[in-house]
């Protein structure tokens, strides 16, 4: 049985912050793979600042590229909208029953996800919570917690900054290369 962490997203775009806490779940071995979910629509945020699904599934396949553990997952990409994590995990549980399932989720959405619809289901599956937003992992007694490196790194600072130097401390270099050749910086 594989041991999945599920990590969703807008991935607008991937960024550096997002590998490192995927590489933390391989090295500390909280899982076999991470999967990286794009989220095409969150129904918890405006979608008016979003590049693109194929943009951002793009950037998303070639970031990932070169880590092994860590895999793209377009399963959103073929469901309605707006993506609901819930119906995510009944099709990925149907369709893969011999994966364990767990949910890779920062603090700051840990504390919100009673508010997610059909939060009693998704609270079947273990959850790994890894520090977010100066929210401490004490507040999650009872669930795995991830020791991952907290980069200040914000999609929106990434979408609005023209500095090379900046974007190279940032992002992987596909991604540069990929925002470059489709003019996104």
């Amino acid at each position: 049985m594989n041991r999945i962490a599920l990590f969703f997203g807008s991935f607008n775009p991937i960024h550096n912050g997002h590998i490192g806490i995927g590489q933390a779940v391989l090295d500390q071995q909280k899982a076999d793979e991470v999967h990286y979910i794009l989220t095409p629509q969150n129904p918890h945020k405006k979608t008016a600042a979003l590049w693109s699904e194929e943009h951002r599934w793009n950037m998303l396949a070639q970031a990932l590229t070169p880590y092994d553990g860590l895999v793209a997952n377009d399963i959103e990409l073929h469901m309605p909208k707006p993506s609901y994590t819930s119906n995510t995990l009944r099709k990925l549980t149907a369709a893969h029953p011999d994966n364990s399932y767990i949910m890779l989720m920062g603090a700051d959405s840990a504390v919100g996800l009673d508010g997610w619809k059909n939060a009693a289901y998704i609270k079947q599956f273990p959850l790994l919570i890894y520090p977010r937003n100066d929210i401490s992992l004490d507040a999650f007694p009872t669930h795995q917690r991830l020791q991952a490196p907290l980069l200040d790194i914000a999609a929106t600072s990434i979408r609005e900054t023209k500095e090379m130097k900046q974007l190279k401390a940032w992002l992987p270099d596909g991604v540069i290369a990929y925002m470059k050749t489709h003019q996104l910086t």
